[in-house]
């Protein structure tokens, strides 16, 4: 019984604080100011892409895409935050047994009722804090989760290797789960758009994906990442979800306008974008 209730309460911390973002409260607070968040402002989004780049990169574009959702702050109740594992090592989907996930800003509810619905509904999901304590793709944007939906829980997915198997399972979970409460629900991919060490491909990779986040196109965006044409991280996600049919019915906003690259690690150019679906 002890285990349990540790288990239940656990803590997720911030291992990206201070590397990828501020640490400190008031220094997050600025941030958010500068990069135009601002509570009575924003949209009707039902689901969104955000970046997963360090904050002084990529920082305004993630604030983009959560002020295309804040018009609908007081009725999103949970967040579902789908992201890339880095080590492509890792395979499978994972959830989180976390009670909540540190942040600057205060902590944040995991919802374990919606991951055990998930988990039920599923072939290959697992509810396994491992994958989660490590990864910085989610835990980059839940200081804009905390700033601009307070009363949210979240529900974190991780995604490792991609494969198809995991895409059509997600697909299928989100469907199933999600469809009944898409209303008090946003649903937010994080993903980087590109990532060579040639710019002119990492900016032609970029621009394939802009065309097909825009189209929705899950069958095609699946083969190009399975086949290796596309190399987003966080790419498969936004597949299953376009796969899912939950944003069938929804027209797309895209920020491809606000293209931003940065050189990043061993030179690679990265490009990052932002999305979202009303």
């Amino acid at each position: 019984m002890e285990v349990l209730v540790a288990q239940k309460r656990r803590v997720r911390s911030p291992v990206g604080a201070g590397i990828f973002y501020p640490e400190d409260r008031g220094e997050i607070l600025e941030n958010l100011r500068l990069f135009g968040l601002n509570e009575r402002k924003g949209g009707l989004a039902q689901a969104i892409i955000a970046p997963h780049g360090a904050w002084s990169y990529s920082g305004t574009l993630a604030a983009d895409a959560f002020l295309s959702a804040m018009e609908r702050r007081d009725k999103v109740s949970h967040v579902i935050l789908l992201g890339p594992i880095h080590d492509k090592r890792e395979k499978g989907l994972f959830l989180s047994n976390s009670h909540s996930f540190c942040t600057p800003l205060g902590n944040i509810q995991v919802d374990h009722k919606i991951s055990r619905e998930m988990k039920l509904n599923s072939a290959y999901f697992e509810i396994n804090d491992i994958p989660h304590l490590a990864e910085h793709s989610i835990e980059i944007l839940l200081p804009f989760v905390k700033y601009c939906f307070p009363k949210a829980s979240i529900v974190p997915i991780l995604m490792g290797k991609p494969e198809p198997r995991y895409i059509y399972d997600l697909a299928s979970v989100l469907r199933k789960v999600v469809t009944p409460a898409l209303d008090k629900t946003l649903i937010v991919v994080s993903c980087n758009l590109s990532c060579d060490a040639n710019q002119m491909t990492a900016r032609h990779s970029a621009e394939e994906c802009i065309r097909l986040f825009s189209e929705k196109n899950a069958r095609e965006l699946t083969s190009a990442i399975l086949e290796g044409r596309l190399n987003a991280c966080g790419g498969a996600l936004a597949a299953g979800l376009f796969e899912s049919g939950l944003l069938d019915k929804t027209h797309v906003c895209s920020a491809a306008d606000n293209l931003i690259s940065a050189v990043g690690a061993e030179n690679n150019t990265v490009f990052y974008g932002d999305f979202s679906y009303i």
